[in-house]
């Protein structure tokens, strides 16, 4: 049957029936205007399920359930996931059961469907709208009868305000509208409404700027950059609280309720929460995530060992075997010397002293010296000898200096954690804020050495509990990525080093998100504005103006205090001072005190034999 045949047909079957033929007219007008390319459920009394306004709309070619509703109970068992669209006309004479399904099946609903409810009065309808499913779903149509032939059309106000607003009224004569589209967009323009938002301090996402008095003047960070930008394109206002029960993200009971910004969202009692979340299957159970806008390493924080004393600078530009061949050279050379030496002299006169083993060999440990002498060899062949260890001790002498005056002027590390394995055999503390996330990651790790290091996982408070431990060797700070390089950054740079570093090792990517109620209707938008956020790289951008006011406001001057008994000082190199050059002096020492004792005995030793 074509379009234009069923529309003459429903047409005729209301002029027969004029009890209902308004209300017909107006669900065959809805249907054809909202809901055409949706899959319908029909729920319906028992007095309209003799209607003909129930005939009439199950004349439309959609896919559709047709429910008799007795109780919530019919309601429960109608199949809430189609294949597109949900359309769901409710021709009720009582809302008592959907306001029953309403309250306590969130399970059996579609949040994402287009409703359509006959009500006997606008506060049935605000009853609705308000339950907790209610609450949750955008698209509401309110139908209610203010006269013999008129209905009035309401939809639900979502976060704009309470309750209901009018949008058309309907009658013989058609529709008067106030607003043509019937099911208005909400979300995108959220008029001004003040959402909540629960967050606590937590840098580089979070970070409170207190006075003097610890009153709180505002908040920065990441997240507070990205939840203000979301806030001016969807046009609402963020007010920001911390949990009451006075926990961070919070813990699971037994009974399965949460404490903290955990369980202020899983009661419905915040909109939003920003707190650093990874995304996580257990966090997912209590409420929605948005798309992540960052996904982070999990890193070791450990703090940068001392660097080797300066004078050890004299032996880096060389490894160990190489100094040993470079000692077994000076050796060898003079005794080689004094070889050649003689052999050519058997064809000619060779020099007298070259032919003395200790002149040669004290000849050969001037080259390496670069120590010019006044004899030079006859003989040819002597003379292409010493000629080709002239070349060497010069090349061994300037790559040695070139090497010596970078490691005089950068500090070498001495050897370090750096690995899982290392961390594991140290047996060393790993610190953390969060147990929930990062402990069911060591644990169940297939690192047999990750997963070792459950036996010396521990949970503080806060994250300035765990930087003296860190900083007196005892322990390393679990965290993520960004976490540390903040802190780096803030706390513990000064020029260029710093007395906190990260392990190369890292484990365990996660997604970043913010959270939202279960079900929550600003998902869909708040993802696409993160999704712009994200790609013009506005992320990084918040993150160095968080770092930027953050070093301002401190000033820095908590660069040089003691965390627990460690004392951060300025380790940056500008010049040359006795500090490099101490090796230079400890060599002098060696030297002049054996010479000088030396020297001593030969005094001794003169005057008795004069006496």
């Amino acid at each position: 049957m074509t379009p234009f045949l069923v529309r003459k047909r429903q047409e005729k079957i209301f002029e027969t029936r004029n009890d209902d033929a308004n209300l017909g007219l107006l669900m065959v007008t809805v249907v054809r205007q909202e809901l055409s390319h949706c899959d319908l459920v029909l729920a319906c009394s028992a007095t309209f399920c003799r209607s003909s306004v129930l005939h009439t709309l199950l004349m439309f070619p959609n896919l559709r359930q047709v429910v008799k509703v007795t109780s919530a109970e019919d309601l429960v068992a109608i199949d809430w996931i189609p294949n597109r669209c949900g359309g769901y006309i409710m021709l009720l004479e009582h809302l008592e059961p959907l306001l029953a399904l309403a309250m306590l099946h969130h399970h059996s609903w579609n949040y994402a469907g287009r409703y359509v409810v006959v009500a006997g009065s606008v506060t049935q309808l605000e009853a609705l709208v308000t339950t907790r499913n209610g609450k949750k779903t955008e698209n509401i149509l309110g139908v209610v009868k203010i006269a013999s032939d008129t209905w009035r059309l309401y939809t639900n106000q979502l976060y704009w305000s309470p309750g209901v607003k009018t949008i058309a009224t309907y009658s013989r004569s058609g529709f008067h509208v106030q607003q043509p589209n019937l099911f208005p967009e909400k979300v995108g323009n959220l008029r001004g409404a003040a959402l909540k938002v629960s967050t606590f301090n937590f840098e580089p996402s979070i970070i409170y700027y207190r006075a003097e008095n610890g009153s709180l003047l505002f908040r920065f960070g990441e997240e507070i950059s990205l939840i203000k930008a979301i806030a001016r394109s969807l046009n609402f206002t963020p007010e920001f609280a911390e949990p009451a029960d006075g926990e961070t993200w919070g813990w699971m009971a037994d009974n399965g309720s949460w404490t903290g910004t955990h369980g202020e969202l899983q009661r419905d009692e915040v909109d939003i929460v920003i707190s650093n979340l990874y995304v996580s299957y257990i966090r997912a159970k209590i409420f929605d995530f948005t798309v992540p806008f960052q996904d982070e390493m999990v890193c070791f924080l450990a703090r940068t060992e001392l660097p080797l004393p300066r004078w050890q600078a004299l032996a880096f530009p060389f490894q160990n075997w190489t100094w040993l061949a470079i000692f077994c050279g000076i050796i060898a050379s003079g005794p080689a010397l004094w070889l050649v030496a003689n052999v050519s002299n058997v064809c000619g006169e060779e020099v007298p002293s070259f032919r003395w083993l200790g002149f040669s060999w004290y000849y050969a440990f001037g080259l390496h010296f670069c120590e010019s002498q006044q004899f030079l060899p006859r003989m040819l062949s002597t003379r292409i000898f010493v000629a080709f260890l002239w070349m060497y001790c010069i090349i061994l002498t300037i790559v040695y200096s070139g090497n010596l005056t970078a490691f005089l002027l950068v500090r070498r590390p001495p050897a370090s954690i750096q690995t899982i394995e290392d961390l594991y055999n140290s047996g060393l503390e790993v610190a953390a804020l969060a147990d929930i996330i990062f402990m069911s990651s060591i644990k169940y790790s297939n690192d047999p050495y990750l997963r070792g290091l459950s036996k010396v996982f521990r949970v503080y408070a806060n994250e300035y509990e765990v930087f003296p431990i860190v900083l007196a060797g005892k322990a390393v700070f679990l965290e993520s990525r960004s976490f540390g390089e903040f802190h780096i950054a803030t706390q513990f740079s000064h020029g260029s080093e710093s007395s906190m570093r990260f392990m190369k090792e890292c484990f365990a990517p996660y997604p970043i998100a913010m959270a939202l109620q279960k079900h929550s209707p600003l998902k869909r938008k708040f993802d696409i504005v993160i999704g712009w956020v994200v790609q013009s790289g506005l992320l990084y951008h918040y993150f160095q103006e968080s770092v930027r006011l953050t070093a301002t406001m401190k000033g820095r001057s908590n660069l040089g205090q003691d965390y627990g008994g460690v004392v951060m000082t300025d380790r940056s190199v500008v010049a040359l001072n006795l500090d490099h050059l101490q090796g230079l002096f400890i060599i002098s020492c060696i030297v002049l005190i054996p010479s000088f004792l030396v020297f001593a005995l030969e005094k001794l030793h003169f005057a008795f034999n004069q006496g």
